[in-house]
């Protein structure tokens, strides 16, 4: 079962009209991922704004989630695809407990961003790594939102973490300003030999041709798998993906980027017939101008041959 790698679709948790999690959208959602190609399923991070469900919300995604996936899988003897679960909180209490029901609700790994009210330094970060390490044996994936956090995670520190606790992979953003170019090489070459997967988030610079890394973390694959599969494909065999894909993609990150990131993709989702309603406030819902954007972008999707 590979973990962390590839091609790894991070689906929105999409919502009934009542707001709470609508499961069997989520399953058709984590299904035609699967059925698609990808290599990964990735509930409750920020593309499923996993902070804003109570723990019983987020035992009944993980669970459905993870049944979605088995069932897709294929039955010529192929190991499931694995679910992993974000499990960021704002104490350490907060993410032992939800490792833990993640660990029980069947998942495969956890995607772990350090966060608190105040920013935290190394020995904090590490401090967390280590009580989920000792706490869960499941493989973890640092994601690394250094924007958000105030916390930037440095090679060394990733080499650490992955000598003395569970860490065997980390998200990081493809495109930050003032990020250095090199990174995803920095980072193999402080954990060479260690079995981490260096992996990118960021679609509009995974589109644009993004340093090569072991995987794409990314909440775009969820809604259009195929496309992504097939961009996917092109790159790791060297080749030239199909220009109207790219270029479409292109455009579609290029709308997506100027809208709130969980609002754009419910509001996309709406657009590609997969029902949910807004996210839950905070968030709002996409203005209409914005809507009327994305739908112009989505009316020239490229037919898949």
């Amino acid at each position: 079962m590979t973990s962390f790698h590839g091609l790894l679709a991070y689906p929105i948790t999409p919502l009934a009209p009542d707001g709470a999690p609508d499961l069997d959208t989520l399953g058709h959602l984590v299904r035609g991922a699967v059925d698609a190609g990808v290599d990964g399923v990735v509930v409750l991070a920020s593309s499923g704004a996993g902070v804003t469900f109570d723990a019983d919300e987020r035992d009944a995604v993980v669970r459905g989630a993870v049944g979605a996936a088995r069932a897709a899988h294929s039955p010529d003897g192929a190991a499931p695809v694995p679910v992993h679960v974000a499990v960021s909180g704002s104490s350490t209490r907060e993410v032992l407990a939800r490792a833990r029901a993640a660990r029980d609700g069947g998942a495969d790994g956890l995607v772990l961003a350090p966060f608190s009210y105040l920013p935290l330094d190394e020995r904090e970060v590490v401090a967390l790594f280590e009580a989920v390490a000792a706490a869960v044996d499941l493989p973890v994936c640092f994601y690394n939102r250094s924007v958000q956090t105030a916390y930037d995670l440095t090679p060394d520190a990733l080499a650490r973490l992955a000598r003395t606790t569970t860490v065997t992979a980390v998200k990081d953003p493809a495109s930050t300003p003032a990020r250095p170019t090199g990174r995803v090489a920095a980072l193999r070459a402080a954990t060479a030999g260690l079995g981490v997967s260096v992996g990118l988030s960021g679609d509009a610079a995974i589109v644009d041709g993004a340093e090569a890394a072991d995987a794409w973390h990314t909440g775009l694959a969820a809604l259009v798998p195929a496309d992504y599969v097939a961009l996917r494909h092109a790159r790791a065999a060297g080749a030239e993906p199909d220009p109207d894909l790219r270029a479409w993609l292109h455009d579609l990150t290029g709308v997506l980027a100027g809208i709130r990131p969980v609002s754009g993709l419910h509001a996309l989702a709406t657009l590609l017939g997969v029902p949910t309603a807004p996210p839950r406030g905070p968030s709002l819902p996409v203005p209409p101008d914005d809507v009327a954007r994305l739908r112009e972008v989505v009316a020239r999707r490229p037919v898949a041959t």
